[in-house]
């Protein structure tokens, strides 16, 4: 097969190159890198544009576009594979990505074209796991107001939640969305005691209760949950998954937790809740409009926990990509099949 692989700012040709190059999978190999030389400020901007914009965000034009066309198979990290590339591209068999998502892909097109597109939600998925569970711990436990307070010389007895702080043991903790990300979330979680509810429509309830959670539907979820964290995804126009009347479901004490999509929460709204006591708490690592400055609302906020879409920021994310994904490209073309296949 004809294998294309292309590199951008967070997983460079290189990576690439090292594991496929010279893989007898592969009857010739061509690495490119696609705008790896962006700032983090234009790579935040470019990443939302692809999340609001799916596969038609960027256009891919010149040298790498006619490789495209050429190849059997496509790997990709950040670069689009639009409708035009598909449509046009005669032998190509494979689209594989080193995102856990495919917005940044045409699926629809690829599927009535019979290319199967494999994805690799499992790149990234433990470090996201880790910093859900720790920002849950650092929201409600006070971590990082203390921190603050105590570098600028406070000892701070008094936070929002003081009256109301408890163990995660003690808590009911519901998670959205139950792919690689929020199974790792709830094996994590399931040490410290908690009960642990999941709500996700594209799921048998029988696989979460075999992972010893409890299913239910979302309003139950957002009802009866201590902390209710974010781990599905939605479509470019998709309604958020909470907004104002998700938020008035959830308990007076109650936190959120978003390490997933911004998209995913109507920041206005969740403003908005944390402002006149709606909900206690929130940790929010991903946000409509990125970098934050210390004017936005948000940064306002004494009783929300920012980190700056730190997620996937781990070593381990991006170095091991390549070599899952070339994993699953092998079962597939072995079995038909694979876990991660479109």
């Amino acid at each position: 097969m004809k294998c294309v692989a292309v590199g951008d700012m967070f997983l460079s040709e290189e990576a690439f190159a090292r594991v496929l190059k010279h893989h007898a999978l592969f009857c010739s190999y061509h690495g490119f890198s696609w705008k790896a030389d962006l700032d983090r400020v234009s790579t935040r901007t470019l990443i939302r544009k692809i999340e609001t914009k799916g596969s038609e965000a960027y256009a891919v034009e010149g040298e790498l576009k006619e490789a495209m066309l050429d190849a059997d198979v496509i790997f990709i990290h950040m670069c689009p594979v639009g409708k035009d590339i598909i449509e046009q591209a005669p032998h190509l068999k494979y689209i594989v990505t080193a995102r856990g998502g495919v917005e940044n892909i045409a699926v629809e097109s690829a599927k009535k074209k019979g290319i199967r597109v494999i994805h690799c939600p499992m790149h990234n998925a433990f470090a996201v796991a880790e910093l859900t569970v720790g920002l849950m711990i650092c929201e409600t436990r006070n971590v990082t107001r203390a921190d603050r307070s105590l570098r600028e010389g406070i000892w701070r007895e008094s936070y929002p939640n003081t009256g109301s702080i408890r163990e995660l043991r003690s808590m009911t903790v519901g998670l959205i969305g139950f792919g690689a990300i929020g199974q790792l979330v709830a094996q994590r979680l399931q040490p410290f005691g908690c009960s642990i509810m999941v709500h996700d429509p594209y799921l048998d309830a029988s696989v979460i209760e075999r992972l010893g959670c409890i299913a239910v539907d979302k309003k139950t979820l957002l009802q009866e949950s201590d902390i209710v964290s974010l781990h599905g995804r939605i479509g470019p126009n998709d309604p958020p998954i909470i907004g104002r009347e998700e938020l008035k479901l959830m308990k007076p004490v109650s936190y959120l937790i978003n390490t997933a999509r911004a998209v995913l929460v109507d920041m206005p709204a969740l403003e908005e809740a944390l402002q006149n006591g709606s909900i206690m708490g929130a940790a929010i690592d991903v946000f409509p409009k990125e970098p934050l400055t210390k004017e936005d609302a948000v940064v306002q906020l004494d009783n929300c926990t920012l980190t700056n879409h730190r997620g996937g920021d781990t070593l381990d994310s991006y170095e091991r990509s390549p070599e899952l994904l070339l994993e699953q490209l092998q079962e597939a073309v072995q079995t038909g099949h694979t876990k991660y296949m479109i």
